[in-house]
């Protein structure tokens, strides 16, 4: 007798059905554990390829952590520039531009943020890794930032907390946290009154509600950071509209959008690439930038 096998769209009904049960059952029980979800990052393996050759491994006190961090190029006589990975990344997610910086000058640092990759912890929230991010700002003094997904909104937020390099590359960056929330709610099944209550559970955590870290409230403020946005028409986790309104609001940044290449494929085209690191090397004007290569119409 031929079995039959569940589909992924029966697997996902099944666990909504569940989750929705239990929402009426235990839904404090419910709210506990998808905010444990929420907040714990997932653990990915580094995959490097030829970008780890000729790094020197170190830690990097920041954010109340030992940051595991890797640099490349000490001496870079163009300064500095850092990686700033997504939520349940790690520093070699952003690999791609190590090689490339390297050979404009830069020296490149990239590191596993708090509750990432090789670095202690077990919690993280935007403000504890914006923090993050503003206190390396300080520390070394980044010329150039490459940041992707939340990473980028960390970077941004960190902008208001004395972040100040002289260009900026945002991936796919969330302007505001609910839409995100509401990404994160649908994967798991929650009911759009949990997903209310689980945003208020983050309130609650963080200290402060979370329209104080939407970037579309701080970003006519930037105008002292020449900023390039990318994001992928497609995204099915952070909506285009996310940088549209970011950069109609930020003075001195522009947009590439790309096509087909996802939330994430986005940190690995080669064009991508090209384009991030002759904008924020200086080696390319807006305007080129935003009609060459992975660029098509915003």
């Amino acid at each position: 007798m031929n079995s039959v096998r569940p589909t992924k769209r029966t697997n996902v009904r099944l666990l909504n059905g569940l989750v929705s049960l239990a929402e009426q059952v235990a839904p404090a029980w419910v709210e506990e554990k998808a905010f444990g979800l929420w907040a714990r990052p997932r653990r990915t393996p580094a995959k490097w390829g030829t970008a780890l050759s000729g790094a020197r491994a170190f830690r990097l006190e920041a954010g109340g952590a030992a940051l595991a961090a890797w640099e490349w190029n000490v001496s870079g006589a163009r300064g500095t520039a850092l990686l700033v990975h997504g939520w349940s990344g790690n520093a070699s997610q952003l690999g791609s531009f190590v090689e490339p910086l390297v050979a404009r000058g830069h020296h490149v640092v990239a590191m596993d943020l708090p509750a990432h990759g090789q670095t202690a912890g077990n919690f993280a929230t935007v403000p504890l890794l914006a923090h993050t991010v503003a206190e390396l700002g300080q520390r070394l003094r980044p010329r150039v930032v490459v940041a992707h997904s939340l990473g980028a909104t960390s970077t941004g937020y960190a902008l208001t907390k004395g972040l100040r390099p002289e260009r900026l590359a945002l991936l796919a960056p969330p302007a505001q946290l609910p839409p995100y929330l509401a990404h994160f709610a649908q994967q798991v099944g929650l009911s759009d009154e949990m997903q209310a209550r689980l945003l208020r559970r983050v309130e609650q955590v963080i200290g402060r509600p979370v329209s104080e870290l939407d970037l579309r409230v701080h970003a006519p403020g930037f105008g002292h950071v020449r900023a390039l946005l990318v994001h992928d028409r497609a995204d099915a986790v952070v909506p285009l509209e996310s940088s549209r309104e970011l950069v109609a609001l930020w003075p001195a940044a522009r947009l590439i959008v790309t096509e087909g290449l996802s939330h994430d494929r986005i940190r690995r085209d080669r064009e991508v690439v090209d384009q991030v690191v002759s904008f924020v090397t200086g080696q390319a004007g807006a305007e080129d930038v935003l009609t060459s290569g992975a660029a098509v119409p915003a």
